[in-house]
């Protein structure tokens, strides 16, 4: 006999995120009730097309202006609190603040609380602009460090998080790390599809130069993610002739800034802007021919899609990124390059006219997507879960509360 837990992460169900929560409940022998409503308004992201083929719950997400940032209310509190649910998993974001008060009524009634997370505070977002921000962004990963204190169980994204709650305090027998990643399936078997295409009518049907190094960035438009250095980068190695081919960059993805990079950039030599496209089969076609992932920015769950392709990713060392950037072992799987910005065109530089080294990425990218299966992921985070909620019930305090039940039925 399973289970049955509510789920609150992130306030919507993301669009990689659908096939987690269908396998989870496929294959558990608990139930995951998912509430959610639509994307927080400032995010630019997208919810998952509906129905859904799992237990959920539609919510109206209330937000509340607070100068620049957002709290969000979901009107769920009740409703959880009066269903029988045996624990709580919740998005480790202090803006929901019905998660704070979920938290909160489960302790207080002993059924379990666990937040899912990355287990450390991204620098990202409003804060690190000016000293006022920065502060905040500070006393926000202590608040979030003192919750993940208190809780019965935290499901870490990766070994990182893991190390940063360790530090924070949180005892080792709480936290579970269960690799976040997405569906790669159909992207293995468009990768396996594509292995023995034609490449030089593939470069003909895109537009790529038959002779070219091809470069990708993948991923929306905004500011963390800085499209504009990996295209600035492109530039100057063909401007200033630093390679043997030339070298092009295929920029997939809509956003923020697509209007501002296509003024800037649009029809410069060597720079191709494709915005979003919708079409899986299309993006492998642009995978199959291009030597590497190219995110100088913010790196996340790219690095997933990359590998499932035998992509390697190419970064930058900074603090914007992700968990997910743990996956990229530098020098095997991609390259996590040091200092400046020419630092990094001169790697690149090198990169391009080393086929036998980017080979040799290609292999390990294509490699390490076997660790990265969504039946992993979601097999850690059932065991998770199923264990703390077994702990916490065979401890002294969920026997007194039970046993004061029972007195309460017979009486």
């Amino acid at each position: 006999m399973g289970y049955r837990i509510a789920v609150l992460h992130q306030g919507f169900v993301p669009t990689y995120r659908k096939a987690f929560f269908e396998l989870l409940n496929r294959t558990s022998t608990s139930e995951y009730v998912v509430f959610h409503g639509d994307p927080p308004g400032d995010s630019g992201l997208v919810a998952a097309a509906e129905p859904y083929d799992f237990p959920n719950v539609r919510v109206v997400n209330r937000e509340i202006p607070i100068g620049r940032w957002r709290a969000i209310w979901q009107p769920v509190v009740r409703q959880i609190a009066r269903g029988d649910y045996d624990a709580v998993v919740l998005g480790h974001e202090v803006k929901f603040l019905s998660n704070l008060t979920l938290a909160a009524l489960f302790r207080m009634r002993r059924r379990s609380v666990l937040l899912w997370g990355f287990g450390f505070h991204v620098k990202m977002g409003i804060g690190y602009r000016n000293k006022a921000s920065a502060t905040l962004a500070r006393a926000t990963g202590l608040v979030k460090d003192a919750i993940a204190r208190r809780v019965d169980g935290y499901l870490a994204y990766t070994d990182r998080g893991a190390e940063a709650l360790r530090l924070a305090g949180v005892p080792d027998d709480r936290i579970w790390v269960i690799r976040n990643t997405i569906d790669i399936a159909e992207q293995c078997e468009l990768h396996d599809r594509l292995a023995d295409a034609d490449e030089a009518a593939l470069r003909r049907e895109l537009g790529l130069k038959p002779d070219s190094v091809v470069f990708l960035f993948l991923g929306r438009l905004v500011e963390a993610k800085r499209a504009e250095e990996a295209i600035e980068a492109v530039i100057r190695l063909n401007e200033e002739a630093r390679t043997r081919h030339p070298v092009e960059l295929v920029v997939i993805g809509g956003g923020p800034k697509q209007a501002e990079l296509a003024s800037r950039y649009a029809g410069r030599p060597g720079i191709l802007l494709r915005g979003r496209i919708p079409e899986e089969e299309t993006v492998a076609r642009y995978m199959r021919v291009a030597s590497a992932l190219l995110l100088p920015g913010y790196v996340g769950l790219a690095v997933n899609h990359a590998f499932a392709h035998g992509l390697p990713v190419i970064t930058r060392r900074h603090e914007l990124h992700s968990p997910e950037v743990e996956y990229i072992e530098d020098g095997r799987s991609g390259l996590i390059i040091d200092g400046d910005f020419r630092a990094f065109v001169s790697e690149l530089a090198g990169l391009a006219d080393d086929p036998g080294r980017l080979q040799r990425l290609a292999a390990g990218a294509l490699e390490a997507r076997e660790g990265l299966r969504l039946e992993s992921m979601v097999t850690r985070f059932d065991e998770a879960v199923t264990a703390t909620i077994g702990r916490q019930r065979s401890g002294p305090a969920w026997r007194r509360e039970s046993e004061t039940d029972r007195r309460a039925a017979g009486a």
